[in-house]
């Protein structure tokens, strides 16, 4: 009696071990051995507690388990198992194209013949399972015990080659750190700046439905110029920040790094930094990511360029309750069903707020920007200008509420009124130090929709007075943005391009905007980081003439361009 009660103690362990062990060792292992440059902490901060949390609960749910009355006990270890092999399955062979980073603003959406088919491959399953268990009582122990071993063994076998195969940074924090710091976020000049907010993934696609909800969204940029027919060039932040700021074309040629590295040493990127430096401005560019502009480059090549690049150790504070939850959110995410991934969805900010930098934190997510924009309030320094690029992240999650605090599931109305509200108080702050009216300041966005890809573009110059912003539909695009800015410093700007003002409302222009796609005719790659298989391998190029409804029309016809990849940013 006591062996059998051993033994059924041991096989229900089993089967809750394999599937704590699926959900909170393997696959927060996985997740972070794959994405490692996308993490701020190593892997020994949540590793070992992870492992003990699977130990744990498995050992609690066997006790509550093993003393079930028979037929519950076999029905609950069928399901219990059933997902486990759901999981593998789902995990090896039936998630496509899964954003696992939260990048995506309105979190995971699949079509509804895709879920179905999901649904049945995991309802075959775990019913296929249940039948064994109640048919072939001893043929189903069997098969739960070796397919049980059989799938721990091979990830664990998975799981020994991740850790020893993994590259340093995984386990160990840098002693020195080039990074861009946010010491002076909330400086301006006293004197002349050139001011630039980035709202993230802000299609101008977006103002309808804005104003429909709120019609006065957008009176704090009376003064500006709207230009309505701005195109991106580049969907992603990547490669759209680094072309805006140093205004070369991506070279489709290349891999990711090697571009980075290109476009930060070429004499034209060098010639405009060196232009602002005899201009005596200071050029600070606040976004957290800096992997966007260097890829597996050091910050170190941004030095010489932007003022705020720094060489120094940062002192961090790890929240740890957050990191257990979003570790085992995306790995549920990773694992589950698609019917049930959407209750798993971890947005981006979610784990990019796990570690928090002590001191000079750049400040991206929109409330947080907001709160310290109200506390520390901007300060005007008499010794330089100033050319600033705050790259907030605007719509590209729905989570500011329309007061521009947080808000868990908010809108896209709400987001983006809240945007709307941060950068009206950024605006009555300039103008509270007496700086706005001399200053151009530039309200965009780095990219719109996938499609939908122009965005978003105010312009104020100084001492431009309206009423209401007026609209210019001139055909302009990104590739004018680093002359524009050149412009506005008071340089010759020719050097670099044409600059907004070189396009006339109703010119003709055909331009082209370009997407990381995946398309299955063209050979896989890698990830720019060397460490997993890439989730794009072409770039398609959409060309149109004229304004948003044809490049939308140019998108349902398809690409006019298709260039294969070196290797993908995700």
């Amino acid at each position: 009696m006591k062996r059998d009660i051993m033994k059924k103690l041991g096989f229900t362990f089993l089967i809750n071990f394999l599937l704590c062990f699926m959900l909170l060792i393997f696959g927060p292992s996985e997740i972070f051995f794959a994405n490692v440059t996308e993490f701020d902490f190593v892997y020994g901060e949540f590793a070992g507690y992870m492992a003990a949390f699977a130990l744990i609960g498995a050992v609690i749910f066997t006790l509550l388990f093993s003393f079930l009355p028979d037929k519950l006990y076999r029905t609950v270890m069928s399901v219990v198992f059933g997902i486990s092999v759901g999981g593998y399955i789902q995990v090896m062979f039936l998630n496509k194209n899964l954003d696992l980073l939260g990048v995506n603003p309105e979190g995971y959406k699949t079509s509804a013949g895709q879920s179905a088919v999901n649904l049945i491959v995991w309802l075959v399953i775990i019913i296929g399972i249940l039948i064994l268990a109640f048919w072939k009582s001893e043929l189903w122990k069997k098969i739960v015990m070796y397919l049980s071993v059989f799938l721990l063994l091979i990830q664990t076998v998975a799981l020994v080659s991740l850790t020893a195969s993994a590259k340093e940074e995984a386990y160990a924090y840098p002693e020195g750190n080039w990074h861009l710091s946010g010491k002076d976020q909330y400086m301006v000049s006293a004197d002349k700046n050139v001011i630039v907010i980035i709202l993230d993934y802000f299609s101008n696609q977006y103002m309808e439905p804005l104003l429909a909800a709120y019609p006065d969204a957008v009176n704090c940029l009376h003064d500006f110029t709207y230009y309505s027919n701005m195109d991106c060039v580049y969907f992603g932040t990547y490669p759209s920040l680094p072309h805006m700021l140093t205004g070369q074309e991506v070279d489709m040629s290349v891999g990711v790094n090697e571009w980075c590295e290109n476009i930060w040493n070429d004499e034209k990127t060098k010639d405009f930094y060196d232009m602002l430096s005899e201009q005596n401005f200071v050029a600070n560019v606040y976004t957290p990511d800096t992997n966007i502009l260097c890829g597996l480059n050091s910050v170190e090549l941004l030095d010489g360029k932007l003022s705020n690049v720094v060489n120094s150790s940062e002192e961090i504070d790890i929240f740890y309750k957050l990191l257990f939850k979003t570790m085992a959110k995306m790995s549920g995410y990773r694992m589950f069903p698609d019917i049930v991934k959407p209750y798993f969805y971890a947005n981006i900010d979610e784990y990019s707020n796990i570690v928090e930098v002590k001191e000079n934190k750049i400040n991206n997510e929109n409330y947080d920007f907001y709160q310290d924009l109200l506390e520390k309030r901007l300060t005007a320094d008499k010794s330089s200008n100033y050319y600033i690029v705050q790259h907030l992240m605007g719509p590209h999650l729905y989570t500011t509420d329309e007061k521009g605090n947080y808000k868990e599931n908010s809108t896209l109305e709400e987001t983006t009124k809240g945007c709307m509200v941060i950068v009206e108080e950024y605006l009555n702050q300039l103008k509270a130090l007496g700086v706005y009216d001399d200053a151009t300041i530039i309200v965009t966005a780095d990219h719109g929709g996938p499609y939908d890809s122009q965005v978003i573009f105010y312009m104020k110059e100084p001492q431009e007075k309206h009423d209401a912003p007026p609209v210019n539909t001139a055909p302009v695009s990104f590739d004018e943005y680093l002359p524009t800015i050149a412009e506005a410093i008071g340089d010759d700007y020719t050097e670099y391009g044409k600059s907004v003002h070189d396009y006339e409302q109703g010119e003709e222009r055909t331009r082209t905007v370009w997407l990381r796609m995946y398309s299955e005719d063209y050979p896989a790659v890698s990830c720019y980081t060397g460490d997993k298989a890439g989730a794009e391998n072409v770039y398609f190029g959409y060309t149109y003439t004229g304004d948003v409804s044809d490049l939308l029309k140019q998108t349902q016809i398809g690409p006019s361009k298709i260039v294969p990849m070196v290797d993908s940013y995700f």
